[in-house]
């Protein structure tokens, strides 16, 4: 027989979900929820607990929760929890943590079988500090010292412990006393949970059929990437869900009035900013992709009070078909003297039920990147740290398409900055690293060129089919500041190795007056081959590069470098009795950065059989040309 006060438990609570839910309630765990006018209708709190981090000496922890709980018997999940079924939230090995972030994942499990009590629209909740505001509404959120969740699916403010407070709120059973007023964040991040998502998996990604449906019964894992700050290891977690009464039989979700079991705000938004914004000004333009059960989101909003003191308002909705985008422009009017600033991003939703009106937020980093007064020099030395043995740079173009798919629109005329890749549109991808000539790699060809040979520049690329590669073989000058090129070795075309004696000499420190050209000729086989490189480099600029790159842990998808723009221009010939004349030439835009790393180039080349797609007299690229961004250093 069950426990007679467990069951008066139990059925107080299914008399609650189904019929009393427009009862005031006066708690922390279900406030009367006046800050945006709510009432409690379909959003129910599943649980509040107090998360302790324990680390140990091997770079991981244990990360302990401890549940709170309420006086008010009758809303009393957590302490349902306690008492009985399964465990409602845990943690799935292994936990890391280094450099004070945790990467951890968290497993909720919903404590009771019937499919009746199936959850929708579940949100894991981290709650800590804030340091900072300054948004049109009054709220704070976490500062550099602060905990962060850095790969949040979203921000939003309910549960926080400041504007959710209420009389009956007693600590939990085993919680530290007063822990939860220290918690001063009113704008925290969460993680989205449902059986249609894996631990990694973005929220867009989701099957959208199922409408975010947690089932009764079910587990499900969300990886969170937290930085723990220095306000100690603890922190506030809260799971907040949706619920209404089903039609019977019950099936999932078509039995849940999805006006009523999901969240009438939006659940999941999705915003992006285009490149152009720097500390010297700059504009961008700005898209928000809102996810609404409902559909009844009509406009969305950006802030950046640093940048501009309008709340800008994002409208010329187009219907997507899972979701709305709306857009518009963010400019940086006043240009703040700081390194980086936040953004803020919502949309808003009312409830068809009780006309009260909900939000959901997105919070950005925004790097505000600056040329440095002394400009952008690129010396020798940097280019030896860039040529460091074994460290492999990667670079490529697969999945970056951030515009229209049409060739990349880079403003190579620019000669002021800030320069962009708006689009990425092939699918190449490129590595180069430095070998020492000792390498087995480049062992069987070492000594086909000068000893003065320091190591071997190996750039790879991929155009479909099996990678291609050029091995340049190289030494420095210091006292004289040059690097000195001694010939390359290529397989595919030239067919091994092509020395160069004496060496073509590319000087530094590059700056935006740099201009020299190199025309020299080789005999390869005397009386039957000769090869003829003419090379020419220009330094057109200083300004702020952005180069796209896979969402980091906030989701931004732009990374910005001071950066000296270059134009390279070169043309290969053979002569003599073998020689086949003009082999073709390039066209190349580089942006380097100060420490003398590629970050970006877009090239273009002639060939005697293909059609020209660069115009030689302007250095104007007229074709699609090979635009790529550097992903990954290793």
């Amino acid at each position: 027989m069950l426990n007679r006060s467990f069951c008066f438990i139990l059925c107080t609570l299914i008399l609650l979900i189904s019929g009393l839910n427009c009862a005031k309630i006066d708690n922390p765990l279900a406030p009367s929820l006046e800050r945006e006018g709510l009432v409690p209708s379909g959003r129910w709190l599943w649980g509040i607990w107090e998360a302790r981090v324990v680390p140990d000496s091997n770079g991981s922890a244990q990360v302990l929760f401890v549940p709170l709980r309420t006086t008010d018997l009758h809303m009393n999940v957590v302490g349902m929890m306690e008492s009985g079924g399964k465990p409602a939230v845990g943690i799935i090995p292994p936990v890391k943590l280094e450099n004070g972030i945790l990467d951890v994942t968290v497993k909720l499990t919903h404590p009771f079988p019937n499919p009746k009590l199936t959850g929708f629209d579940v949100r894991g909740i981290l709650i800590g500090h804030g340091s900072i505001g300054g948004f049109s509404e009054a709220m704070f959120y976490a500062g550099p010292d602060d905990l962060e969740l850095l790969n949040a699916d979203g921000h939003t403010r309910l549960w926080n412990p400041t504007e959710y407070s209420g009389s009956g709120y007693v600590d939990g059973k085993l919680g530290k006393p007063d822990a939860i007023a220290n918690y001063t964040a009113t704008l925290n991040g969460y993680k989205y949970f449902s059986d249609s998502l894996t631990p990694d998996m973005p929220v867009h990604y989701m099957l959208k059929a199922k409408r975010g449906a947690f089932s009764a019964g079910a587990s499900n894992s969300r990886h969170y990437k937290i930085r723990l700050g220095n306000k100690g290891l603890t922190f506030q977690y809260a799971v907040d869900a949706n619920w209404f009464k089903p039609t019977e039989p019950v099936k999932v979700p078509e039995s849940f009035d999805v006006t009523k079991a999901n969240c009438p705000e939006p659940y999941h938004i999705e915003a992006k900013v285009g490149p152009g914004i720097y500390g010297g000004g700059g504009s961008a333009s700005v898209t928000v992709d809102v996810y609404d059960w409902q559909k009844d989101v009509t406009s969305a909003f950006v802030e950046a009070p640093l940048l501009t003191d309008q709340v800008i308002e994002l409208k010329n909705p187009q219907n997507m078909g899972d979701f709305v985008r709306f857009s518009g422009t963010l400019t940086n009017v006043n240009l703040p003297p700081v390194d980086s600033v936040d953004l803020l991003f919502y949309a808003r939703g009312v409830d068809p039920v009780t006309s009260k009106t909900y939000t959901d937020y997105r919070l950005y980093h925004l790097p505000l990147v600056r040329v440095p007064p002394e400009g952008v020099v690129i010396t020798l030395q940097d280019d030896m740290a860039y040529k460091t043995i074994g460290v492999t740079y990667t670079y490529g173009g697969k999945d970056y398409n951030w515009g229209t798919g049409d060739p990349a629109p880079v403003d190579y005329k620019d000669l002021n900055g800030p320069w962009d890749f708006t689009s990425i549109p092939n699918n190449a991808s490129a590595l180069r690293v430095a070998l020492a000539k000792t390498d087995p790699e480049v062992a069987g060809f070492a000594d086909d060129f000068n000893p003065a040979v320091t190591h071997f520049f190996k750039t790879e690329w991929s155009l479909g089919g099996s990678p291609d590669q050029v091995y340049q073989a190289e030494s420095h000058d210091v006292s004289a500041n040059k690097l000195k090129l001694w010939g390359v070795y290529e397989e595919k075309e030239l067919q091994g190795s092509v020395p160069f004696d004496p060496p073509l000499d590319f000087p530094y420190p590059m700056d935006k007056t740099t201009h020299y050209k190199i025309n020299q000729k080789y005999t390869i086989i005397p009386f039957l081959l000769t090869f003829t490189i003419t090379f020419e480099r220009w330094g057109m600029g200083e300004g702020v590069a952005f180069i796209p790159v896979e969402p980091g842990v906030n989701g931004w998808g732009w990374e910005a470098y001071p950066a000296l723009e270059t134009r390279t221009w070169a043309k290969f010939e053979t002569g003599g009795a073998l020689g086949k004349g003009v082999l073709g030439t390039a066209l190349l835009y580089e942006w380097i950065a100060d420490n003398g790393t590629s970050i970006g180039s877009v090239g273009a080349g002639n060939t005697p059989d293909d059609p020209p797609n660069f115009n030689e007299t302007t250095y104007e690229i007229i074709g699609v040309g090979t635009a790529q961004a550097l992903r990954a250093i290793d």
